[in-house]
């Protein structure tokens, strides 16, 4: 590259930096404007629920007005992703930054179907309506229940600070204007924010397990047998004035025979009598004995202290025990359920109650579940969640909306390093595997879904009854390839995946599968027999040719801006140029070539810091934009 041309393309680099910047504070100052207009929603929604008759929310004027408003700026702001590369990037690399920190946490990726399954569950429980959340193995629904409930807890947690704060400043400044006002919210948000998340375990939902073993009392209450001293619930000092109460009224009761006694006498019966109260008194507190104690289980105490509660695989639970759930279900926070057991229980603000469950098909069953009384469901917002979206045709490079590829992010995202950033062997090809893993994953899914669109060269409908590659299963395969450190792609799947899979139908077609899909080619040693349903499992003997051996490659650095343009495409098109890169090149806008230009020179500093180092640290220099 001659001295121009890396002039042109430092000065480009510093004008991306400079733009981007720009962008990040844009978008920053939409997502506060969204966050403030979602407070004010929820806040003019609690005010209707106090003031409405069955304690539920409803809409008016001013509620109506945040919401139109939130929508305009959701709006706004995916204009200036669609229209702006800067916009496009600064977003999905935030995203992308994201989706890697709630991985390393332990969380679900918040892939666009998550989201809205996310979303259902929140307006559910708000309205206070129970969610019984079902789906297939594997899928993460017991997952999303944990973080759904997690979330709800967290939001009306930072939703009571923000308002205790907020009237503070109103009341200190009413005459404010909105850009005061927004000035203030966004501190106090992330004030409120820090003190929720300083005592997080107190946002935890309460977890019940569920099992056909279940009674109804096990969700309430728990009785134990308690060995207890009989005296020993009061203090020393208030067991000693019991005693003197009692011998003072033994001693008032006597006064007429204690009349006609000398003083001797008197003396005499009045130690006689203390010695045999304090022997009584003592007799009765030195003893032991059992007592049958109540204690408070989780239901109760999600209700008590207004907590959420998780009833994990509700449908296992015999039906004629989750009746006695009935009353709690169809009564809202504040309001007052009867319990078995118990009695009556206020329940607390923040209460709310999500079960899940195995979803079964006709080809899929699983074993110990019932289908729950109609009536009884027609208390929840069943709501089903099951795998991903994918592709299942095609390769990664002509993939279509990023939407439609959810589980290749999944992977992605699994092998990210924390900085975004991605390093793979021989990256083009292996792109391509990866993408084929998940396109092999959703197909096995859709069969074991019994997706009747799913058919296989023969026009037979293939069946999966056990056995699916879940998200759960990739993961695994993943680890063992470990970036095809010992092993290719293929190893990794049998011995993380397919191996494990003990029926014999199923594991013959999914080895078929992934043959399909490019896995287990005959020039790298492999050769996949087609089998018959009731034939024997497919061995590792049966499908390797000779002794394996594997190449290892030398890794090759993805930069965050090419994840980002893995995962997200490559956004809008530059139209304009600075003036003094107009100044530095000859352009003919008659000839629009501006664009054309704009384009090479993103594709020159890409190469020339080997992978777009430059533009993968402009976050990181100086003067980076805020956050």
């Amino acid at each position: 590259m001659s001295p121009e041309e890396e002039k042109v393309s430092r000065d480009y680099s510093a004008f991306v930096r400079e733009e981007r910047q720009k962008e990040a504070l844009k978008l920053h100052s939409i997502d506060m404007e969204i966050a403030y207009e979602k407070f004010c929603l929820a806040k003019e929604q609690e005010e209707s629920r106090k003031d409405s008759v069955n304690g539920e929310r409803r809409s008016n004027a001013a509620s109506r007005g945040h919401a139109m408003k939130i929508r305009g700026l959701v709006r706004q702001k995916e204009a200036r992703i669609s229209l702006s590369p800067d916009a496009f990037y600064e977003a999905h690399e935030q995203e992308l930054l994201e989706d890697i920190e709630n991985e390393r946490k332990g969380r679900l990726v918040d892939v666009p179907y998550l989201i809205r399954a996310k979303e259902q569950i929140r307006a559910s429980l708000l309205s206070g309506i129970p969610v019984y959340l079902v789906g297939h193995l594997g899928s993460g629904k017991t997952q999303l229940a944990v973080e759904a409930a997690g979330d709800y807890s967290r939001e009306l947690a930072v939703q009571r600070k923000l308002s205790e704060k907020n009237n503070a400043f109103e009341k200190r400044h009413p005459a404010a204007t909105r850009e005061e006002k927004l000035s203030f919210f966004e501190k106090a948000l992330g004030e409120a924010e820090k003190e929720v998340d300083s005592d997080a375990l107190s946002l935890r939902p309460y977890f019940i397990s569920g099992s056909h073993n279940l009674t109804a009392e096990d969700m309430f209450t728990e009785k134990t047998l308690k060995l207890t001293h009989a005296g020993e619930k009061e203090p020393d000092s208030r067991q000693l004035e019991k005693l003197i109460s009692a011998f003072t009224d033994f001693v008032h009761q006597n006064e007429s025979i204690m009349k006609d006694m000398n003083e001797e006498q008197k003396l005499s019966l009045l130690l006689a009598g203390w010695k045999t109260f304090s022997n009584l008194y003592i007799s009765e507190n030195s003893g032991f004995g059992t007592t049958v104690e109540k204690i408070d289980k989780e239901v109760l105490k999600a209700l008590k202290e207004g907590k959420p509660v998780i009833i994990d695989e509700i449908n296992t639970i015999a039906m004629q025990n989750l009746i006695a759930l009935n009353d709690i279900l169809q009564h809202h926070a504040g309001q007052t359920a009867y319990v078995t057991g118990v009695g009556p229980v206020k329940i607390g603000e923040g209460f709310c109650l999500i079960g899940t469950g195995n979803l079964s098909t006709g080809t899929v069953s699983y074993e110990g579940t019932n289908t729950l009384n109609p009536a009884f469901q027609s208390r929840f917002t069943t709501i089903v969640y099951n795998y991903v979206p994918q592709e299942t045709k095609g390769e990664w490079e002509d993939a279509g909306e990023p939407g439609e590829n959810e589980l290749f992010r999944l992977i992605i995202t699994h092998l990210c390093a924390g900085d975004g950033s991605l390093q793979l062997p021989e990256p083009s090809r292996m792109l391509r595997e990866l993408f084929h893993l998940a396109e092999m994953a959703r197909m096995s899914e859709n069969i074991f879904e019994g997706r009747s669109d799913t058919v296989n060269a023969d026009g037979d409908t293939p069946v999966l009854s056990e056995a699916v590659l879940s998200v759960r299963g990739i993961m695994h395969v993943l680890d063992l390839w470990n970036y095809g450190e010992e092993s290719d792609l293929s190893m990794a799947l049998w011995n993380g995946f397919l191996s494990s899979v003990t029926n014999p139908d199923d594991r013959n077609l999914l080895l078929a599968l992934a043959a399909e899909y490019g896995f287990f080619r005959d020039e790298d040693g492999w050769q996949i027999k087609t089998r018959a349903r009731g034939e024997g499992a497919l061995s590792y003997e049966d499908i390797r040719t000779r002794k394996y051996e594997y190449e290892i490659k030398p890794l090759e650095k993805l930069s965050r801006e090419d994840v980002v343009e893995i995962l997200f495409g490559r956004g809008p098109k530059r139209k304009e140029l600075p003036e003094n890169l107009r100044g530095e090149i000859l352009i003919d806008d008659a000839a629009g070539e501006s664009s054309n230009i704009a384009e090479s020179l993103d594709e020159t500093v890409r190469q020339l810091e080997h992978g777009a180092e430059v533009l993968t640290n402009l976050a990181e220099t100086d003067g980076s934009a805020e956050k």
